[in-house]
């Protein structure tokens, strides 16, 4: 199911180096009519979200590295701060805690970091992780936290915050909003998991004061394909054109040197001149059409795989692989802009630590032993780590770098899929099952909205310290909020596109529920509607 083609280098890059000067005769600029110059076309933007489940481990998703001037915590802070990742030393923004080191600086063969591997090194360019991101609200376990509704508890873990009103996820404010669609897509928006039929995004239909209700995933492949591509038309052809700004380009130049060659007031040297010239350009677009393009092709439709409650390895990894190549050919075509990605079933290492043989986990409601969630709540069993966290390596790897993998192709402009999206993984809590520190892994740069290529923290480390847990300190961070409206920016809005009930920013900043002698609860939210510091390039 191969809907697209890598290109090495993109015809447009070509063309603004070398190939740049051939298009323009100097001697003879003056007598070019202006529509000869080329039109810059923006491309689409993409939204796609990754989640996954319970307890991350921090120290694991961090990276712990030394060398090159880097030393651990350890070396700074002799009590729980000290807990065996890197020490950042540069300063994000002037006058604050926040500190910043670049990826690359953390590269080792077996990647950045003991669950981000090596997968994703040829990506740590444009990749931006972040660490200390708190949701405010009380929650627990939650299906819409991570994208804004936190009055979303699940039925087996009610919380606090679900006496909050709810409120569209960002990613239904963009599937309504003209700015992110100028037109009625094919889909507006698609959700997809295994196991789980609730979805993490909740909507109200882009109708301001309608009720707000959770959205429902497809679970099964052929349910997806037919919601992308179910009476569209097969063939290379599919979908909406995409045309090729350096194929214009040339074609369109190429066309007013002709027309220029006719002029009375050229010599016949000129003329002359003009004619070589025409068939040089000729020669150079035939070379740069045998490289390909992006192309949208509709794939396969493929089986009904609908065993939606089994953890048979094979049965999950041959659906993981049908929804990621669907899901790009639907981005590639442009039959939607906005998917969700609830990983509730993954590939890991089994209870027997000599085994290496990968069994199938499930995520649940229930808690109870031998489960994906009832490892997490076995947080301080060995073991039970061990298979937590190979259980995220193999996300990191199998699903979230090889979605990277498909999406770093090019398309016109001269940038890829991948560099005109932002693709968010992060996590339904933080370590231990709490909402502070909530993991957070960025790909993509929205079109250039975003400087990648990261770690930012926005922990500081030598601020107060509620209470020590097994994987570190709860040390207040940065409101969660802050990262929705640098997303929401990122897709082209403004704060009267999404912003509520007079204030600013998105999703609740209440903390009603934590107790502030155990709980950071003295956010500054003065900036509160303001993107994450030192994000934007």
């Amino acid at each position: 199911m191969k809907a697209l083609v890598r290109d090495g280098v993109s015809r447009r890059l070509f063309l603004r180096g070398a190939g740049g000067a051939l298009l323009a005769l100097p001697f003879l600029q003056s007598l070019l009519p202006k529509s000869a110059e080329a039109q810059a076309l923006t491309s689409a933007k993409r939204l796609i979200v990754f989640k996954s489940f319970s307890t991350q481990l921090i120290k694991q998703w961090y990276p712990a590295f030394t060398g090159n001037g880097y030393a651990l915590k350890d070396s700074k802070y002799k009590d729980s701060r000290g807990d065996g990742t890197t020490l950042l030393t540069q300063k994000l923004v002037s006058g604050s805690g926040y500190s910043w080191a670049p990826l690359t600086d953390f590269k080792t063969d077996r990647g950045i970091s003991g669950i981000l591997g090596a997968k994703l090194n040829p990506f740590l360019d444009k990749l931006t992780l972040i660490r200390g991101l708190d949701f405010l609200p009380s929650v627990n376990h939650n299906f819409g936290g991570l994208l804004g509704n936190f009055s979303s508890c699940t039925k087996a873990t009610p919380c606090d915050a679900d006496s909050l009103m709810d409120v569209p996820t960002i990613d239904q404010v963009l599937a309504y909003s003209p700015k992110f669609y100028q037109g009625t897509p094919g889909l507006r928006s698609l959700h997809v998991s295994q196991g789980v039929v609730d979805a993490m995004a909740y909507s109200d239909g882009g109708k301001a004061g309608a009720a707000v209700e959770q959205l429902k995933t497809r679970t099964n492949p052929r349910d997806v394909f037919n919601d992308l591509f179910a009476g569209v038309m097969s063939g290379p052809s599919s979908g909406p054109a995409m045309p090729d700004p350096d194929a214009l380009l040339v074609d369109k130049v190429v066309e007013q040197y002709r027309s220029l060659k006719q002029s009375p007031r050229l010599s016949a040297e000129d003329k002359a001149k003009v004619e070589q010239h025409i068939g040089f350009l000729a020669e150079v677009e035939a070379k740069l059409s045998t490289t390909p393009m992006l192309s949208c092709v509709k794939p396969a439709e493929p089986g009904s795989l609908d065993n939606n409650n089994g953890t048979d390895p094979a049965d999950i990894q041959r659906k993981w692989e049908l929804f990621l190549d669907l899901v790009v050919a639907g981005i590639a075509c442009d039959r939607t802009r906005l998917v969700t990605i609830g990983v509730h079933k993954a590939l890991g290492p089994g209870p027997d630590p000599n085994d290496t043989k990968l069994v199938g986990h499930y995520h649940s409601e229930d808690a109870s032993g031998g489960t994906w969630h009832g490892l997490a709540h076995d947080f301080g069993n060995e073991n039970s780590r061990r298979m937590l966290a190979g259980i995220n390596s193999w996300i990191a790897q199998e699903l979230f770098a090889k979605l990277l993998e498909k999406l770093d192709v090019p398309e016109a402009g001269g940038k890829t899929l991948l560099d005109n999206s932002l693709v968010y993984w992060g996590n339904e809590l933080g370590f231990n099952h709490i909402a502070y520190s909530v993991p957070c892994l960025l790909a993509g740069s929205a079109g250039g909205y975003l400087k990648t290529g990261r770690y930012l923290d926005y922990i500081d480390w030598d601020g107060r310290a509620y209470f020590s847990q097994e994987d570190g300190n709860v040390i207040k961070g940065i409101p969660h909020n802050r990262l929705l409206v640098s997303a929401l920016q990122a897709m082209g809005l403004s704060p009267a596109d999404y912003e509520r009930g007079g204030q600013a920013g998105y999703g609740s900043t209440s903390t009603n529920g934590r107790d502030p002698g155990a709980w950071p609860t003295d956010y500054d939210l003065s900036s509160i509607g303001q993107g994450l510091p030192g994000l934007q390039a």
